[in-house]
């Protein structure tokens, strides 16, 4: 999602610039997950952005449209989110990615704002949170830190993977953690590479039966908690292993929130 468009008015003349920033996210169900995550980021991009109008959409419709049932709570969809942005006058957006990788979602979304961007002067948009080897760089420490990793333990951070192009950056990840410095970390998916059984060869070679598992998830929702604080723990308490099992997702992360408000920053400046 490194998009950026805009439609040049008729005359040729720059308009005066309404701008307005849309996070976008998944979505959870979890008020407590949501609070200290998306809900955290979107107040402090509030905060650093004074005077822009900061606003929210989900990108998973099921989420939404449950949220909606459960609580009366109202999140539109990126659509719907950017026409009533132009309703309301704003002409200049800058849609945030709330997602991990750019993968399936990111790519409908993409096409949604397609549709959208000939309303606006200009459209832009940043890129999710692993998108470069810079972004693998700056992220995978802060997470090794956040976990509290010390020498005797052995760190796994856990994503969900789905065998396609998206593992190749979970790779991108674990390449980086393995060889600046952080041996004892790697990267686990559940549904794609590296597979569980992968990890637990890395495990068993190392000789540590002390292991750390957070979740390599945005958010750290119902998935987090089943995939991690049950699936993965349950099998290598099996094993033997002494587990610490940690439910936080990434953007619980200050740090993290933090790369994301520079991503917006950048995108701001792009012509």
């Amino acid at each position: 999602m490194s998009m950026c468009g805009s439609a040049s008015p008729a005359d040729g003349q720059v308009p005066e610039l309404r701008k307005a920033i849309l996070m976008t996210y998944y979505g959870t169900l979890d008020d407590s997950a949501r609070a200290v995550s998306s809900d955290a980021l979107t107040d402090r991009v509030r905060r650093a952005f004074p005077g822009v109008e900061v606003r929210e959409a989900f990108t998973s419709r099921a989420t939404a449209a449950a949220m909606r049932r459960q609580t009366g709570r109202v999140h539109p969809l990126v659509t719907t989110a950017l026409q009533q942005l132009e309703a309301d006058g704003y002409n200049s957006v800058i849609v945030v990615s709330g997602e991990l990788l750019q993968g399936k979602t990111t790519r409908i979304m993409e096409q949604q704002i397609d549709t959208m961007r000939y309303r606006f002067f200009e459209v832009k948009t940043t890129t999710p949170l692993l998108y470069t080897p810079d972004d693998c760089r700056k992220v995978m420490p802060l997470l090794v830190q956040a976990a509290q990793v010390d020498d005797g333990e052995q760190c796994v951070f856990v994503t969900r993977g789905k065998n396609g192009a998206d593992d190749a950056v979970l790779c991108l990840a674990d390449y980086v953690l393995q060889h600046e410095g952080y041996a004892n970390c790697h990267v686990g998916t559940a549904e794609g590479y590296p597979s569980m059984q992968d990890v637990r060869q890395l495990l068993l070679q190392s000789g540590s039966k002390r292991v750390v598992l957070m979740p390599l998830m945005m958010v750290g929702g119902g998935h987090a908690k089943r995939t991690v604080g049950k699936a993965w723990r349950e099998t290598l308490e099996a094993e033997g292993y002494s587990v610490r099992a940690l439910t936080s997702g990434v953007l619980d992360v200050p740090a993290i929130q933090q790369i994301i408000i520079d991503k917006i920053k950048e995108a701001d400046q792009q012509p």
